[in-house]
């Protein structure tokens, strides 16, 4: 089997030829250019960067003066809530010292007081012994001094009586 070429004449080939050989180099072209093209876009930002740093020198300056006079006032606030705190502090401490200054005052009153009550209750005791003393000394002596009247009595009545009836008439 015989397979049938067709001929291209010369000149058709050379324009197939050029045309492939145009389209690799536009293809070069294009890639090249479009890597030129990245890396002079990386380049110019470079650029651009490095003029814009003084922009950016100045925009970070304000933040850290912003950010320096932020920590001053919380600083300051800090300072102040501290401040407050220790003036609450003494405060508190000298009210408690107080306290317990008239805590000790009226615990020595209380002391003195409760002496005071066990000094009366001894004295009432004791009033109360001599006032039954007094009393059974005086009983003893009103019983003794009528005991006495009535044997004088007794022995009078008996007297009189053995008189009386004559049975001691000699």
């Amino acid at each position: 089997m015989t397979t049938l070429r067709k001929r291209v004449p010369a000149k058709g080939r050379r324009r197939a030829l050029r045309s492939s050989l145009l389209t690799a180099a536009c293809a070069v072209f294009l890639f090249a250019y479009a890597s030129s093209e990245a890396a002079a876009a990386t380049m110019y930002d470079r650029f651009k960067d490095i003029y814009q740093t003084p922009e950016k020198v100045d925009e970070l300056r304000d933040q850290y003066i912003e950010s320096q006079q932020k920590l001053q006032e919380q600083t300051d606030e800090l300072n102040r809530r501290a401040e407050e705190m220790q003036n609450r502090t003494e405060q508190y401490q000298a009210e408690t010292e107080a306290l317990n200054a008239r805590n000790e005052a009226l615990a020595a009153q209380n002391a003195a007081l409760n002496k005071q009550l066990a000094d009366m209750t001894e004295k009432q005791k004791a009033r109360a012994a001599l006032t039954r003393k007094t009393v059974y000394s005086v009983a003893a002596v009103l019983g003794a001094g009528i005991l006495y009247l009535l044997t004088i009595r007794l022995w009078r009545y008996s007297v009189w009586r053995r008189q009386r009836s004559g049975s001691w008439r000699t």
